[in-house]
């Protein structure tokens, strides 16, 4: 059972899930009908969006082995009952793994090349560039003060704009028919982008702190060890007083745009209340348990934000859900 565990944890499920949102919700909820609705022709079939999730998902996947394969002393110490490389399969079974997930990963990238044949072949660029700084980011940057943490972040805001590639061309025709519509639906992507970022930088700097013991000990480099946690809770209280900031505008903007009631009230209960809590845990924090609350209040926020970021929904929102299952089935 403890085996099984540890081998669910290594996959993330979760976060690999958030990242499947992430680029399913912008571009079938977002992009795709405002191509459509401006008289244009998705480039994307559902093949091509399913190859180019799953690239994505298998890119994101050997980031984490690797990640794991690097913290194996520090988790031993932070997080004693998530270590899985050593202790239920040899540590060097672990960089095989990852070759094997990259090798699928740049091979999906090809193959979605050849499916889309786009001018800037950004395919054969974007997966092998983010794996190579994953890979960076787990070897040298996980351990720096800060710009480690603005590295990940990053790579989380590019998942979201990986939806404007393929569409490039049909959406700068259709602009031309209707502007407004389409730059409508790129400004909400990137919305995603930024909101992707500045949480992801908040969890990021969250995690530091809580890590701090293996951190310490394993000789890691970062803003809590070089300065000490109480001075680290400075910039992390500093940017989650920005990312409070943040939805607190969105909030307003939505309200002064004529959006759903409920929309705006949901936004306040699951994003406004939980971002003013987490920078009242942070400045107050004094034990390990106020970061790990801290850390869930974030990703609440993460996974809540992907739905209420959507500016239109259907009719039936119950149809978010059925297409959801049908990408499932298609599995």
């Amino acid at each position: 059972m403890n085996f099984l565990l540890a081998f669910i944890r290594l996959f993330r499920l979760p976060n690999l899930f958030m990242v499947f949102l992430t680029m399913y919700l912008p571009y079938w909820m977002i992009l795709r009908p405002a191509v459509l609705k401006a008289g244009g022709i998705p480039i994307l079939t559902e093949r091509g969006f399913y190859m180019i999730v799953l690239a994505t998902v298998v890119t994101t996947l050997a980031g984490y082995v690797l990640n794991d394969w690097y913290d194996r002393d520090m988790d031993k110490i932070n997080r004693p009952k998530s270590v899985f490389w050593g202790r239920y399969l040899p540590a060097s079974f672990a960089l095989l793994f990852y070759a094997g997930l990259v090798t699928v990963a740049h091979a999906l990238a090809f193959f979605i090349d050849q499916e889309l044949h786009p001018r800037s072949h950004w395919p054969l660029w974007v997966y092998p560039g983010v794996s190579f700084l994953l890979f960076f980011y787990a070897w040298q940057m996980k351990c720096t003060a800060l710009i480690g943490n603005l590295l990940v972040s990053f790579l989380c805001a590019v998942v979201p704009i990986i939806a404007l590639l393929p569409e490039e061309r049909a959406l700068w025709i259709t602009s031309f028919e209707q502007p407004d519509l389409i730059q409508q639906a790129e400004s909400l992507v990137w919305l995603y982008a930024v909101f992707a970022f500045v949480f992801n930088l908040l969890r990021e700097q969250i995690k530091d702190l809580e890590d701090f013991p293996g951190d310490s000990a394993c000789g890691c480099k970062t803003l809590a060890v070089l300065k000490g946690p109480r001075f680290a809770k400075k910039p992390a209280v500093f940017i989650s007083v920005a990312a409070t900031g943040l939805i607190s505008v969105l909030l307003l903007f939505w309200r002064e745009t004529g959006a759903p009631a409920w929309q705006v009230n949901t936004g306040i209960v699951l994003l406004l209340v939980p971002a003013l809590l987490t920078t009242g845990l942070l400045f107050f924090a004094r034990q390990a348990k106020h970061y790990t609350w801290s850390s869930a209040l974030v990703k609440l926020i993460m996974f809540a934000g992907i739905f209420l970021l959507l500016r239109s929904w259907p009719e039936n929102p119950a149809v978010i859900w059925q297409q959801l299952n049908t990408f499932v089935a298609s599995f």
